[in-house]
């Protein structure tokens, strides 16, 4: 799966990691996915070289579609209809004061173990989930 780590220093790590994740919103809330590791192993995009990302230094992590995205292109912060769901419209700030919105599930564990997933509304967006 093609991840960009974003680290808290401002530092890019993009490449792919053998790590899997809920893509659908109704996946997403049907159950508690699983948590991620505390360490990733992310290949290095055009690299056969593997480093290995600790949850505790990311400001997020993003499961792409492609690693280039567009700068250019402004996201959809709303879903289009509302979905029948179970689960959180959230907005996220960052420490950087970057913000993002999406829905995440309504669940204790979130509040014990560190992390949580987050669906963006953007069907269009690179973001898959973050």
């Amino acid at each position: 799966m093609k991840v960009v780590a974003h680290l808290r220093g401002g530092k890019l790590v993009k490449g792919n990691t053998d790590t899997s994740v809920p893509y659908s919103l109704e996946e997403m809330l049907k159950e508690d996915p699983e948590s991620l590791p505390p360490n990733l192993s992310v290949q290095q995009e055009g690299s056969e070289k593997k480093i290995k990302v600790s949850l505790n230094s990311l400001k997020a992590l993003f499961f792409v579609k492609t690693f280039e995205g567009s700068k250019e292109y402004k996201e959809i912060k709303f879903f289009h209809a509302h979905p029948p769901i179970e689960g959180l419209w959230v907005r996220i700030r960052f420490g950087d004061g970057e913000y993002t919105e999406g829905i995440v599930r309504n669940s204790l564990k979130y509040l014990v173990e560190p992390g949580f997933f987050l669906k963006p509304p953007d069907p269009h967006s690179n973001n898959q989930v973050v």
